[in-house]
């Protein structure tokens, strides 16, 4: 009478077994797209970046994607992102900001849209929507609107190249040039907060060349 029941048990035991082994082993595959799923996403980033042995780089972002799968890898920072460049004391000699980004990792290009904001040690202050660091070339350039505030006044044009420093830049084609007044009326896009009350007439244009070139050091 026993010799049936332990059979029936050991085939029950032996069902069960293999069902938790089915169980165990049992993977689900789900493809992703490389191209729109990121590898990593991070979220309140604060993180550093070397160049040639040596910390350059201080990097802050609400959210951090990184595509390292994609046929072009890169990083986006939908939420705006904060960068420092460090001299060798690591101290801060220039800051970046804009409302969202686009890091190449095989170019090394960083395109920066919205309200983008760079300013240097000297208290230059370059505003735009639109710009492209190429860290391969160490130079900063755009094809959209830029306002430029340095040494005492305002230029405003297009076709903006300068080094990361901005000690040296060029402008192909100049709207206008004015001294710098707080009371102006920043260009719309330019992300700083218009004055209360009228703003004053603006005053004419020093001069509106074609092109300048400014290489002078602060």
């Amino acid at each position: 009478m026993k010799r049936p029941l332990n059979i029936a048990l050991a085939v029950i035991a032996v069902i069960a077994c293999q069902g938790c082994k089915d169980d165990s082993t049992t993977v689900v595959k789900h493809s992703t797209n490389p191209e729109e799923v990121p590898t990593m996403t991070t979220t309140d980033v604060q993180t550093v970046i070397s160049d040639a042995g040596h910390t350059r780089y201080r990097i802050s972002a609400k959210v951090w994607n990184m595509f390292e799968e994609a046929k072009t890898p890169h990083w986006t920072f939908p939420k705006g992102v904060t960068c420092e460049e460090l001299d060798n004391k690591y101290e801060t000699t220039s800051t970046l900001k804009c409302d969202s980004a686009y890091f190449d990792k095989m170019q090394n290009l960083w395109t920066l849209t919205g309200n983008v904001r760079i300013t240097n040690p000297g208290g230059d202050v370059v505003l735009t929507d639109e710009l492209m660091w190429d860290q391969h070339q160490h130079k900063l350039y755009s094809e959209a609107f830029i306002h430029i505030e340095k040494q005492g006044r305002i230029i405003e044009g297009y076709g903006y190249e300068s080094n990361e420093q901005l000690t040296s830049y060029r402008l192909r084609q100049v709207e206008a040039i004015f001294p710098i007044d707080e009371r102006r009326m920043p260009h719309p896009g330019s992300g700083n907060v218009a004055p209360s009350g009228p703003p004053p007439a603006p005053p004419k244009p020093v001069q509106s060349p074609k092109e300048t070139d400014n290489n002078n050091k602060v």
